[in-house]
């Protein structure tokens, strides 16, 4: 599999996760009659075409789904462009939308500072097993 089939890969799975969609119902919302091209698009076999683009950009979910970061992985997942005309499921929406799209960044956030805590952790053993043994006094 190709990088880049790996990171739209990557993105399709997370857009579908973050819309709490299955593979299944998300290909049928897009009019899909069989999911076979999201489930090749989702394992790297098959790079997004442009039709499944228009497709995303087309449907109800493109209030939510930011389509420069599902394209390039530039951005944030979450579309902040304030539609109100896509926005007509409840009066909350918008209110919903932006509180997910900052839970989004912070999740994002706290995976990143995971990372860096497992990097010190890793310094800080490192350092504490090359202090030198000879210096320290032998009680007993």
């Amino acid at each position: 599999m190709e990088k880049k089939n790996t990171e739209i890969s990557a993105r399709v799975t997370e857009m579908i996760e973050f819309l709490q969609e299955t593979p299944n119902s998300f290909a049928k919302s897009l009019g899909y009659k069989r999911a076979q091209t999201l489930y090749d698009i989702i394992s790297g076999k098959s790079a997004p075409s442009y039709d499944f683009f228009n497709k995303v950009a087309n449907a109800e979910i493109s209030a939510q789904i930011n389509i420069k970061w599902l394209i390039t992985g530039k951005g944030n997942i979450c579309n902040n462009t304030d539609n109100k005309e896509a926005n007509i499921a409840t009066p909350h929406t918008d209110i919903i939308e932006k509180l997910l799209c900052t839970i989004q960044e912070q999740a994002e956030e706290i995976g990143m500072l995971r990372e860096r805590i497992k990097q010190f952790e890793k310094e800080k053993g490192k350092s504490a097993s090359d202090v030198p043994v000879s210096g320290i006094a032998n009680v007993g």
